[in-house]
C-alpha cells in the first residue's frame, strides 16, 4: 500500500466520528446522516406501539435513532431493513418531534434558561400545560398533517397563532394553554378518536430531556410530569402514542419520586450494544466513508454487502470477519504475544464501564483518534502490508477516549470536576475507605453541587453510572474507559505512548 493511499484512509477512519462522534454533530445531510446509521435488532421494539419509554445511557445512540424518526426516508429504511412487521404502514402514520432537535441548530423550542425562569415553582398541572402546548404547537406546524383543518377549526385562533409561530416564546403561549387545558384536552380526546376513524396514528417523540432546564435538580419535575401525562392518557388515547428517549439515570426512582415508575416496566426498553454490532457499525461507517475505503474492505469477502435502502452499504453480522479485518488493519495481537491482549478482544475490554456497557460514540472516537495520532506524526511511521495502524496507536487513544468520556460526562454531571481533582493521583483499584476518604474531602462547587453530599451516596451514584465497580475484596476499581480522565492510577496499565 502506498503512502498516499495509507494517508487517504487514515482521513476516512478521522471522518467516522465526526465532531468526536457526538449525536449533536452527526451530519445535517440526510443522505451522509442515513448512511451512518445502523439499525440494532431491538429497534423493532423501539417502534412498537406499546413501547412508551426508550433508555440509555448517554452516548447509546438515543439521539440517532430519535432524528432517524424524524426523517421520512430514515423511517421507510429502518422498517425495510429490520422487516418490522409490528408498526402499522407508515404510510398512516404521523411523526413529530415533541421536544428535542432534529437538526443541528434547531430553535424550535424554548431555551433552558428560559423554561426555568417561567416554569420556577410551577405545580403539576403547569407542566401538563407545558407539555401539551409543545406537542400542539408542534401538530401544528406539520403542513401535510391530515386532521390540520380539524385542529384550526377546534382551537381559538388566537391559541393557534402564538403555538404555530412562537413556539419558543414560552411567555406568551403558555398563560393561553394553562387557561385553556380543559378545552384543549377535549380538543385532544376528539384528535384521537377521528385518528381511529380514519385508520391513522400520530406518534410523538422527545429527546434532549435532559436540557429541558440547565439545573439537574430541576429536571425531577418536568421529566416526572411528561411520564404521568402519557401514562394517564396511554389510558385514554388509542392512536396517539410517545416514544420517550430518556437517559437511564434521569429514570432513577430516588430522582423522579415517580409513584406509578413501575407501571411503565411492560412498555420500556433499554438500549444496549453487544461488541459484535460495535464491529458492524465500525465497518458500516467505514465503508460509507469513501471509495478507498470501500476498496480496502472488499479484500475480505463478504464483509460488506449491498444495501438497497438508503442506509448505504452495510456489514455482516459474521464476527469472524470483523476479527480478519482487525488483523488486517492493526494486527492480531497488542504485541508479541497473546500475553499482550488479542487486538479484537482487547478493543472493547478496554472500553467497556464497570457493568461491561460501551458508548458506539467511544468505540468510534478511539479508531479515530487512533488515525489521527498516526496522521499527524506523533508515532513511528514504520508499517508493512495492509496495516493503517499499529497496537501503540490504540493505546494512545485510549488515553485520550477516556479524557473525552470524562468531559462528556461533566457535561452531564458537572459536579464530576469537583470529584476529579480529588481522585487524581490514586491507584485503583482502592480500599473502599480511601475512595471514601477522597470524596468527603471534595469541595464541591456552589454551582455544580451533586445529587446526594454523603460520600456513602456519590459513591453509589457512581456505581449506578458504570464509572466504578466493587471488587469482591471489598475494595473500589474503575474501568479503564474512565480510569486515565480521572488521572487515577493502575500497575500495569496501559502506558502513554511516546
Amino acid at each position: 500500500m502506498s503512502e498516499l493511499n495509507q494517508q487517504k484512509l487514515l482521513e476516512l477512519i478521522i471522518e467516522i466520528a465526526p465532531g468526536r462522534a457526538t449525536a449533536e454533530r452527526e451530519s445535517d445531510n440526510e443522505e451522509t446522516f442515513l448512511k451512518n446509521f445502523l439499525p440494532l435488532p431491538d429497534y423493532r421494539h423501539a417502534l412498537e406501539p406499546n413501547i412508551l419509554l426508550i433508555l440509555g445511557g448517554r452516548g447509546v445512540g438515543k439521539t440517532e435513532l430519535f432524528r432517524l424518526l424524524a426523517i421520512p426516508s430514515g423511517r421507510e429504511a429502518l422498517v425495510e431493513s429490520l422487516v418490522i412487521r409490528a408498526l402499522p404502514a407508515l404510510s398512516k402514520t404521523t411523526w413529530i418531534a415533541g421536544f428535542g432537535r432534529t437538526r443541528q441548530a434547531e430553535k424550535r423550542f424554548p431555551a433552558p434558561d428560559i423554561v426555568e425562569r417561567q416554569m420556577q415553582g410551577a405545580k403539576n398541572i403547569e407542566w401538563r400545560s407545558f407539555w401539551i402546548g409543545l406537542m400542539l404547537g408542534v401538530i401544528l406546524e406539520q403542513e401535510e398533517f391530515k386532521l390540520k383543518d380539524f385542529l384550526l377549526e377546534e382551537i381559538e385562533p388566537e391559541i393557534v397563532k402564538v403555538l404555530k409561530g412562537k413556539l419558543s416564546l414560552l411567555s406568551e403561549w403558555l398563560p393561553l394553554v394553562n387557561n385553556n387545558i380543559e378545552k384543549l384536552n377535549y380538543v385532544l380526546d376528539k384528535l384521537d378518536e377521528r385518528l381511529i376513524e380514519i385508520d391513522d396514528w400520530l406518534f410523538v417523540t422527545y429527546d434532549e430531556l435532559d436540557r429541558i432546564v440547565p439545573s439537574y435538580v430541576a429536571l425531577a419535575s418536568p421529566i416526572r410530569e411528561l411520564l404521568a401525562l402519557w401514562l394517564d392518557r396511554w389510558r385514554r388515547w388509542e392512536r396517539i402514542r410517545p416514544k420517550i428517549f430518556l437517559r437511564t439515570d434521569l429514570f432513577r426512582d430516588e430522582f423522579l419520586s415517580f409513584p406509578d415508575a413501575s407501571k411503565l416496566q411492560a412498555h420500556q426498553i433499554r438500549l444496549e450494544w453487544e461488541h459484535s454490532r460495535l464491529y458492524q457499525l465500525l465497518v458500516k461507517r467505514l465503508a460509507n466513508s469513501g471509495t478507498e475505503m470501500t476498496e480496502y474492505l472488499q479484500n475480505i469477502p463478504q464483509l460488506i454487502i449491498e444495501n438497497k435502502t438508503s442506509l448505504g452499504l452495510t456489514a455482516t453480522s459474521n464476527e469472524k470477519l470483523f476479527e480478519e479485518l482487525i488483523e488486517k488493519m492493526i494486527g492480531k495481537y497488542m504485541g508479541a504475544n497473546a500475553k499482550k491482549g488479542i487486538t479484537y478482544r482487547w478493543i472493547p475490554n478496554h472500553l467497556q464501564d464497570a457493568g461491561g456497557r460501551i458508548a458506539p460514540r467511544s468505540f468510534l472516537k478511539l479508531f479515530a483518534l487512533a488515525a489521527d495520532r498516526r496522521l499527524k506524526g506523533q508515532v513511528e511511521q514504520n508499517l508493512s502490508g495492509t496495516a493503517i495502524l499499529q497496537p501503540s496507536d490504540l493505546q494512545g487513544a485510549l488515553m485520550d477516549t477516556s479524557d473525552d468520556r470524562i468531559r462528556e460526562l461533566q457535561e452531564e454531571y458537572p459536579w464530576l470536576e469537583s470529584l476529579k481533582t480529588s481522585l487524581v493521583g490514586l491507584s485503583a483499584p482502592m480500599q473502599k475507605e480511601i475512595f471514601l476518604e477522597a470524596v468527603k474531602c471534595t469541595t464541591w462547587s456552589p454551582e455544580k453541587q451533586p445529587p446526594v453530599t454523603n460520600p456513602e451516596g456519590i459513591l453509589q451514584y457512581l456505581l449506578q453510572l458504570g464509572i466504578v465497580e466493587n471488587r469482591s475484596d471489598g475494595r473500589i476499581n474503575m474501568p479503564e474507559i474512565y480510569l486515565y480522565g480521572f488521572k487515577v492510577k493502575r500497575k500495569g496499565g496501559v502506558k502513554r505512548p511516546k
